[in-house]
């Protein structure tokens, strides 16, 4: 079942949180991975986690788009189907007049010509 758009939250990227479970050196050991992290990778990595929770945000903002156009699509079918269902009753409807209308015509040659039967 599709959710209503007042309730999808689409979770952002955040950086990672360098810890160490290693007893007693653990915290140092975090504290070196974070000193390296910030003097190597910090601005690149965090420059790309904004790119892709812009992407993100842009993709989710197009799935809603196109689930509102689906379910306009949706309601166009069954009017469609509608209109569709109504025109087969109306040419059945004209199918019985027509075999109607070729046995009377049948039946008035028969009657006009009674030499030819």
């Amino acid at each position: 079942m599709i959710q209503p758009a007042e309730q999808y939250h689409l979770p952002e990227l955040h950086e990672h949180d360098f810890r160490s479970t290693v007893p007693i050196v653990g915290p140092l050991i975090s504290f070196v991975r974070r000193l390296l992290y910030n003097l190597t990778a910090k601005w690149g990595v965090w420059a790309i986690i904004q790119q892709q929770n812009r992407i993100n945000q842009m993709m989710m903002e197009l799935i809603l788009a196109t689930r509102e156009q689906i379910r306009h699509q949706e309601k166009i079918l069954i009017d469609v189907d509608r209109d569709l269902a109504a025109l087969a009753r109306t040419v059945a409807e004209i199918e019985v007049r027509q075999r109607h209308l070729v046995r009377m015509l049948s039946g008035q040659c028969s009657e006009q010509n009674p030499d030819e039967g």
